[in-house]
């Protein structure tokens, strides 16, 4: 993997577990779905946004960033027989992340001067 698609993943992943690890405090709720409002679409498309910003591609290395931290958290929390259940929900919410890295990536685009 060469280093910006590493890089992308790792800041991907962090931003992932972030919104996990914040989902108690900011919400009640170990599990940020459960949270009701737009907590969880909200982390998603905000984290995506930021690292969009800091790192704006590949973005299927943040996709899959997100979604690897988000699951390595998942995983330290007591889980049971719905387990499957959980992981098919966080890949398909976990496609508004690349879709607020895309933005954040025209906006840093966007705010770089022309050169010419």
């Amino acid at each position: 993997m060469n280093r910006s698609r590493a890089l992308a993943f790792l800041i991907a992943a962090f931003a992932g577990a972030a919104i996990w690890a914040l989902s108690p405090w900011l919400t009640g709720h170990a599990e940020p779905w459960d949270a009701g409002g737009v907590y969880y679409t909200a982390a998603l498309i905000g984290t995506g946004l930021l690292t969009g910003l800091i790192v704006p591609k590949p973005l299927w290395a943040l996709y899959t960033g997100g979604v690897f931290g988000q699951f390595m958290y998942l995983l330290l929390l007591p889980s049971g027989p719905l387990i499957a259940v959980g992981l098919v929900f966080l890949l398909l919410w976990s496609l508004l992340f690349p879709g607020g890295a895309y933005l954040g990536a025209r906006v840093r685009s966007s705010r770089r001067p022309d050169v010419g």
